[in-house]
């Protein structure tokens, strides 16, 4: 069988092609590999990538503090970024490399179906040249365990002088902030930053001539008060600080980022069709809606208000001068029904909903907490006779998983640390010897699973 990975890899670099840094300042580099099924059924436990990590390899390489890239629409994890030696790798020489390995933390009996999505980001050296990308996967077409083999593919990525770029610009909630947003209150403070090579950075709101930042960082945080309504922000980045004589004119690179307000501030607003509010309804003058209003709450109106169609106000609803509704008018309050109640569409309950009778039960498909927050069972739960509970996700007591039949599990020693894991030596035809792995990262074989009997 071939050596080649039986997965499809497809592999992409930011920036494309990767640039090295210059003299005195290292560069930013991204690898980013999307994983999916190969030609037939493969079964994988494990994948690894590697990639260099000093001047030994005898090409560009890694330097610092690199991070492992991860998301799996799959049951699958990452450990930490490692360096290791090359004959860790099974390589020749001795550089050094930047190792991580991704784990199936799922039932490994069945074929991979899914997209991984890995990598590696960090800073490149002023090297240029050609940095090897070794990834290793752990599979089989057959969904033994004791069959899978490691496939190897090395793949040879260009690494060229730098040149001026500006992308991946982006909005988070704050610094530390992760996953990228375009939505914020009017009353926050969003932090914007930007992938770029540049020297001097410039921030537009589309609106005032004067920058909302401007300086030599590729990230800001917006003063309050910035996101008044949806707003286009513009990026300026330079290389040089301003133009000077005998013809030089300095080169620009831009890049727009709209973000969009939940609860703007608007100037005026017409609307030609239906008004729907899901929260409170604030009119200092009079209202005008020619279809329907709906509001989520309350809803006030400083003087008079006139609707073409039905007016819906969940909570209460104040008019401090003329109400013209000239189809259905509902302001939600207290319901008793001493009788049976029948839907046929959606009934929505913005108070207390008690149903306590001995004899009587509700009767629910999908049970769903509000929305952003999650539910909260307040009473002890019997599981009546006869009856599974199945879970996709992860049960937890304490904020600590609770383990299953099938689990994959490390066991790491409290005393003196360290992952236990099943050695190549043999104490006879029967029996292998366990050991510590003493450095403390995982290996491959500390992996052990649960078996029910």
């Amino acid at each position: 069988m071939s050596d080649q990975p039986l997965l499809t890899y497809r592999i992409a670099t930011s920036p494309a092609p990767l640039q090295a840094g210059t003299s005195g300042t290292n560069s930013q580099g991204r690898i980013t590999i999307t994983v999916t099924k190969g030609a037939e059924d493969t079964y994988c436990d494990w994948i690894q990538i590697a990639v260099p990590g000093d001047a030994k390899s005898g090409g560009a390489y890694f330097t610092g503090d690199p991070k492992p890239v991860f998301s799996s629409d799959g049951d699958w994890s990452t450990g930490s970024l490692v360096q290791v030696s090359a004959q860790h790798l099974g390589l020749a020489g001795d550089a050094l490399y930047y190792r991580a390995i991704f784990h199936n933390q799922g039932d490994d009996s069945e074929p991979f179906d899914g997209t991984l999505h890995l990598g590696i980001s960090g800073e490149l050296v002023d090297s240029t040249g050609t940095l090897d990308l070794h990834i290793t996967e752990h599979s089989d077409t057959s969904s033994d365990p004791d069959d899978f083999t490691p496939h190897r593919r090395t793949v040879p990525l260009t690494v060229t002088e730098p040149v001026f770029y500006l992308n991946a610009f982006l909005a988070r909630d704050d610094d530390s902030a992760t996953v990228p947003k375009t939505k914020f209150s009017s009353s926050a403070t969003p932090y914007l930053s930007w992938e770029s090579n540049g020297s001097r950075y410039r921030l537009f709101d589309g609106e005032s001539d004067k920058p909302v930042y401007e300086g030599p960082n590729t990230f800001c945080t917006l003063p309050p008060g910035s996101l008044a309504m949806d707003t286009t922000f513009t990026l300026e980045a330079s290389m040089s600080p301003e133009d000077v004589g005998s013809g030089f004119s300095t080169i620009h690179q831009y890049a727009v980022l709209t973000l969009t307000v939940k609860d703007p501030t608007l100037d005026a607003l017409t609307v030609e069709g239906g008004i729907s509010g899901r929260s409170a309804l604030e009119i200092s003058g009079d209202a005008s809606v020619g279809n329907s209003l709906t509001v989520g709450t309350s809803a006030e109106v400083g003087r008079g208000l006139t609707v073409g169609g039905d007016i819906s106000a969940l909570a209460s609803l104040t008019v401090d001068g003329s109400l013209t509704a000239e189809s259905g008018l509902y302001s939600g309050g207290s319901a008793q029904i001493n009788g049976d109640l029948t839907v046929d569409s959606t009934l929505n309950a913005n108070g207390q909903v008690n149903a306590v009778s001995d004899s009587h039960y509700v009767r629910i498909r999908e049970l769903r907490g509000p929305y952003g927050v999650q539910l909260s069972i307040n009473s002890n739960t019997e599981l009546i006779e006869r009856c599974d509970l199945n879970v996709t996700g992860d049960i937890k007591i304490k904020n600590y998983g609770v383990l299953s039949d099938q689990d994959t599990i490390g066991l790491n020693n409290t005393h003196y640390g360290g992952y236990l894991y099943a050695s190549t030596y043999e104490h006879d035809g029967d029996r292998r010897i366990p050991y510590v792995w003493v450095p403390g990262d995982r290996v491959v074989e500390s992996h052990w699973r649960i078996t029910r009997d």
